[in-house]
């Protein structure tokens, strides 16, 4: 997998980027999907639910 750190002006980390094609691995792994109920059991399934409903905003 290959992750990409971005970063502010001062070099601060803000997030991860990672190819398409491995978050929908992840999300058939891990079953996440923008429905995942906010009392999921998991936090990274809520987390990551999170990060697709943002990212399809961005489409």
């Amino acid at each position: 997998m290959e992750i990409k750190y971005l970063s502010d002006a001062k070099g601060n980390l803000t997030g991860v980027f990672i190819e398409i094609e491995e978050w929908r691995r992840l999300q058939k792994q891990y079953n996440i999907s923008e429905e995942t109920p906010a009392d999921s059991s998991t936090r990274l399934q809520q987390e990551l639910a999170e990060a697709l409903k943002k990212a399809k905003l961005g489409e």
